[in-house]
C-alpha cells in the first residue's frame, strides 16, 4: 500500500490538467497514489487523465455520471484512499516536488497527524509567497491547536484588511486514521474547507507548521473567487454556524468567530456584485438593503468600533453598519470588485 494518497477532484480542468498531473508524478517522494475524482466533466478532463494513467500506474481514477461538487469528489477519493497519509490537490493548481517529502517528514519527526505549508498565490503577472505566521518546525499540542491555531485561521484578532491563516485543505497533509470520521460537509459548496481541516484537527495530538511555500494556488479567469457564487452566503453561514458548535467553549475562538462572521457579511455584499452575478444595479441594491436588515447582520455591525481601521476597511464597515446598499453596489461593482 502506498504511503501517501493524494485526492484531485477534477471539473472541466483539462487545460490545467497537464501541469498539476506533471508535478504530482515529480515529486521527490515516489510511494505514492493519486487518486483523481472526475465531477461529471464536459470538457476533455477524463480524456486526459486516461492518457496519462497509461503512463503512471500511481494514478486511479474514478468518475461520477453526474455532478455532485468538489466536497463529494473529495469525499470519495478520501473512502477510496489507501495511504497512511492523506494529502489533497486541485486541479488547476500544482506543487514544488518536495512537497509531500516536507509535509511527511514533519509529521515524523514530532510525531504528528498533520502538517501544513505555506501557499504560492500565483496572480495573472506575479506570484505571492504568502507568510505562515508561525516560525518553521513549530509543533502545536492539543492545548495549543485549541488556543492558537485554530483562532489563527479563523479570523484576524480585529477587524482588518488582511488575511488569517488560509483555511485551505491542499496546504495540509492528514494522517489517514485522522480523518477516520471526517469528511467534507457536502451540502456546503462554498468556504468547505475550513470546517473540514479545524473538525480534524480538534481530534489531532500535535500538528507541525512547515513554514516553506510549496503550494502553488492559481488565480485565473475562472477562479471562484473572482465570480459570483449562487452558494454566498448560504454556505459560508452554515460553516460559521458548524464552527461555532465545534468551537463554543474555546475563549479564543469567540471574538476571532465575531470578526470572521462580519467578513463573511461583507463577502456577501461583495459577491452579489461580482462577476456574471445575475442581478442588475438595482437589483444589486434590492438585494443589499434585504440582507443588510436581516437582524443577525445588524447585530454584527451595531456596536462596531470604526476608529482606527485603516480607509478601505473603515468604508466596507461603514457601509454595513449604516446599512448603506446604494453606495454598497456602486463601490462593489467598480472599487472593491475582487475577493482575492
Amino acid at each position: 500500500m502506498p504511503e501517501i494518497s493524494v485526492v484531485i477532484p477534477v471539473h472541466n480542468a483539462a487545460l490545467y490538467l497537464p501541469e498539476c498531473i506533471t508535478s504530482l508524478l515529480g515529486q521527490s517522494f515516489a510511494d505514492m497514489e493519486f487518486l483523481f475524482v472526475d465531477d461529471a466533466s464536459q470538457d476533455e478532463s477524463l480524456h486526459v487523465l486516461r492518457d496519462w494513467q497509461d503512463l503512471d500506474d500511481r494514478i486511479r481514477i474514478l468518475s461520477f455520471p453526474e455532478n455532485r461538487g468538489v466536497s463529494a469528489a473529495r469525499n470519495a477519493g478520501i473512502e477510496a484512499a489507501r495511504g497512511q497519509y492523506i494529502g489533497f490537490c486541485d486541479a488547476d493548481d500544482w506543487i514544488e516536488p518536495e512537497m509531500f517529502d516536507e509535509l511527511l517528514s514533519a509529521c515524523r519527526r514530532s510525531g504528528s497527524q498533520a502538517s501544513f505549508c505555506r501557499v504560492f498565490k500565483d496572480l495573472p503577472g506575479k506570484q505571492l509567497n504568502v507568510p505562515l505566521g508561525f516560525p518553521d518546525g513549530t509543533v502545536f499540542d492539543a492545548p495549543s491547536i485549541r488556543r492558537e491555531l485554530i483562532p489563527a485561521m479563523l479570523a484576524l484578532p480585529r477587524d482588518g484588511d488582511g488575511q488569517p491563516l488560509s483555511g485551505y485543505s491542499p496546504r495540509n497533509l492528514f494522517a489517514a486514521e485522522l480523518l477516520e470520521k471526517v469528511r467534507f460537509r457536502e451540502d456546503i459548496h462554498y468556504a468547505e474547507d475550513l470546517l473540514f481541516i479545524v473538525t480534524a484537527y480538534l481530534k489531532a495530538e500535535r500538528v507541525t507548521a512547515v513554514d516553506r511555500a510549496y503550494y502553488h494556488y492559481r488565480f485565473h479567469e475562472n477562479s471562484v473567487t473572482k465570480h459570483y457564487s449562487p452558494y454566498v452566503p448560504d454556505s459560508p453561514e452554515k460553516s460559521n454556524d458548524a464552527l461555532e458548535e465545534l468551537l463554543r467553549d474555546i475563549p479564543e475562538c469567540r471574538e476571532r468567530m465575531a470578526v470572521r462572521r462580519r467578513k463573511t457579511a461583507v463577502d456577501a455584499v461583495r459577491n452579489c456584485c461580482a462577476l456574471q452575478s445575475p442581478f442588475s444595479f438595482i437589483g444589486r441594491v434590492r438585494w443589499i438593503r434585504r440582507y443588510m436588515k436581516r437582524p443577525g447582520i445588524r447585530a454584527l455591525f451595531r456596536s462596531l468600533p470604526l476608529k482606527g481601521l485603516g480607509s478601505r476597511v473603515f468604508v466596507r464597515l461603514a457601509l454595513m453598519k449604516y446599512r448603506q446598499a446604494f453606495l454598497s453596489a456602486l463601490l462593489y461593482s467598480t472599487v472593491f470588485k475582487y475577493r482575492v
